[in-house]
């Protein structure tokens, strides 16, 4: 009986081996390592992308890293979602440009990329597929290894930006005031006026006011005094829109409003029109060494400042400031046992600087800036300072 079942099984075993199914042929862009897994193979010019295609999936099978998926995004700008590949479209792994990067070639199995090759190897972070297997109800202690460090010659430090937006409407001067048309009636039965509303604004020179020329419709919100000298430098403004001049006669003159920004009403101020109400400042180097003080803040309730708020500082035009300069916020004296708003000013003590003021508008006697960095808070009356580039001291 053992005998004849033995010859059975012989006989069906050859049968049995024929009717498993063949292995899969490997996918395009893959290669089998000698121990009979997928190894990484050189990243192609171009793949196209195929349906359940992930860029995390692609960078693990052509760079043996599915961590430099966010460098692949980069080389194929016209890619808008990197969780959302159209199959179909062609996806490149080097760099399309000549001034671009060099492309990145695939990492050896088990080894982390490093410029230093004295460094330790990093280990990859753990993938999102550990999550599915922690306890979300009791807390987890955190490892050392799951720590965030930088690694590389590489620094995280604090870079002042070069390039910021402001919006043209903080400070007025009072010859700009003094210059100003008013809006005096509308002919819409309405408070608040709006695009395509038709008003009458009277100027001190109506005869210079020239038919379709635009003004910017502005309102003076608080005058703006000098904390030591008690000087009034101008008003704060904000700019409500735009109004077109459609008619000139000895009565008044016709606008026409346009663009809207603010509810705007009879008794708001008309003046030269600006190009740009938003528009990209990029900083500029210094020209000139000067001195002077933080005069107010553009809003008047804060009592201590920090970065991006927006204030005004009591240099312009005639002192030679220009858009994209730098003052630094100084302060000198011993802090200790000072009452809240006292701000330290001993010419016995050196200067330490506490912060950073770029400009982003400039009147003539008054110029306003953007906090860019503060080391503590600023205030109202703290004193600043301009160096010229490259000099003692200077940006």
């Amino acid at each position: 009986m053992k005998r004849t079942t033995s010859l059975l099984l012989a006989a069906l075993l050859p049968v049995m081996a024929s009717s498993q199914p063949a292995a899969p042929p490997p996918a395009e862009g893959s290669a089998t390592a000698p121990d009979g897994g997928r190894a990484a193979v050189p990243p192609p010019d171009a793949y196209t992308i195929r349906p359940g295609d992930t860029l995390w999936d692609l960078s693990g099978r052509f760079l043996n890293n599915p961590w430099y998926w966010p460098k692949v995004w980069a080389f194929n700008p016209e890619i808008t979602n990197p969780h959302w590949i159209e199959p179909g479209n062609v996806l490149r792994f080097y760099p399309s440009a000549e001034e671009a990067p060099v492309r990145v070639d695939a990492a050896p199995p088990g080894i982390a990329v490093s410029d230093e090759p004295d460094e330790p190897a990093l280990e990859a972070p753990r993938e999102l597929e550990d999550f599915s297997r922690a306890d979300m109800g009791t807390p987890q202690p955190l490892d050392e290894a799951e720590e965030v460090a930088v690694a590389g010659p590489y620094k995280v430090g604090f870079v002042a930006p070069r390039t910021v937006v402001a919006r043209r409407d903080a400070f007025v001067t009072p010859r700009e005031v003094e210059a100003s048309g008013s809006l005096v009636a509308a002919f819409e039965e309405k408070l608040l006026l709006s695009t395509e509303d038709r008003a009458y604004a009277r100027f001190q020179k109506a005869a210079e006011v020239v038919p379709g020329e635009t003004y910017v419709v502005y309102r003076t919100e608080r005058k703006i005094t000098h904390p030591v000298t008690n000087e009034v430098l101008g008003w704060q403004s904000k700019i409500l829109g735009t109004a077109r001049a459609v008619k000139v006669d000895q009565k008044a003159v016709t606008v026409l409003i346009g663009a809207t920004y603010e509810p705007i009403e009879r008794g708001d101020l008309l003046g030269p029109w600006t190009d740009r109400f938003l528009r990209p400042v990029a900083q500029r180097p210094n020209t000139r060494d000067l001195a002077g003080h933080i005069v107010a803040a553009k809003v008047d309730i804060l009592t201590m400042l920090g970065e991006q708020h927006v204030v005004f500082v009591d240099k312009g035009k005639a002192d030679g400031v220009e858009e994209g300069n730098v003052f630094r916020v100084v302060r000198s004296g011993d802090l200790y046992d000072l009452e809240l708003g006292v701000i330290p000013a001993d010419a016995g003590l050196p200067n330490e600087v506490i912060g950073d003021l770029m400009v982003i508008d400039v009147k003539e006697t008054v110029c306003t800036a953007l906090v860019t960095r503060s080391l503590r808070e600023l205030a109202v009356g703290d004193r600043v300072e301009m160096r010229v580039a490259g000099g003692a001291g200077g940006n």
